[in-house]
């Protein structure tokens, strides 16, 4: 499908579930803030990076020098590799894509429920904590897959990186996962954050619990009405 400029290998089979991400993303601009600055040759993380459109927005808004992106769907993340290859110069932006759910500790094996229809609707919450998960569990509509994981800070650490202008988190719920999976020491090598707080209830933690950790790691906050948490250092 066409988006923009873009021609993009899309896994949906609804052109309306692809454009609310890429309008959300290239026309709302959901992923600039005025209080962060991102220089050129930058390394940016994407945790639940699905069909790489955050990597290719990135790549032209920030020139940076590296993106870390990972996806726990194995199904979506052929859409992935595909997309950055064909749509990311790699003589400005060196994309990493990675088959890894990121949680808060590495080396397990977890459930990825998937919806059939909508990719950017997976989750790794428990099956009873999700009501759309449960009804398709139900009706044998759900997709799962068996996925391993990662940390943040164990991907800091094997690929040497030494400090990260954004990291970028969208995973349904998932989001305190991520976050604990962080070590003190590799907070103070992250400068910005963009987040999706949603299934709040589901996940048991919502945006003040975001606020009081990372401002307790020096950062200042914002959480807007859309779900979107910003994060930078002050």
């Amino acid at each position: 499908m066409t988006f923009g400029t873009l021609d993009v290998a899309v896994i949906d089979p609804h052109v309306r579930d692809t454009q609310y991400i890429y309008d959300e993303i290239f026309v709302a601009g959901i992923y600039r803030h005025p209080h962060m600055k991102i220089a050129p040759g930058a390394t940016l993380m994407n945790v639940g990076a699905n069909i790489g459109l955050f990597d290719l927005w990135a790549h032209r808004e920030f020139a940076p020098r590296a993106i870390y992106a990972y996806e726990a769907s194995p199904q979506t993340f052929r859409y992935l590799q595909d997309n950055v290859g064909r749509l990311v110069d790699p003589a400005i932006t060196t994309v990493h894509t990675v088959n890894r759910a990121v949680a808060s500790v590495a080396g397990q094996t977890l459930t990825l429920h998937q919806s059939p229809l909508v990719s950017g609707i997976s989750t790794l919450l428990d099956v009873a904590q999700v009501p759309w998960v449960k009804q398709l569990t139900e009706s044998r509509e759900i997709v799962t897959h068996e996925v391993k994981t990662t940390t943040v800070s164990h991907e800091i650490a094997a690929h040497h990186i030494a400090r990260i202008d954004l990291v970028k988190i969208d995973v349904e719920g998932y989001f305190m996962e991520v976050l604990r999976g962080i070590k003190p020491t590799d907070f103070a090598k992250i400068q910005n954050f963009v987040i999706e707080v949603d299934y709040a209830k589901e996940a048991g933690a919502d945006a003040p619990d975001v606020a009081r950790l990372l401002e307790g790691h020096g950062f200042k906050t914002e959480f807007r009405e859309d779900l979107t948490f910003y994060a930078w250092r002050g």
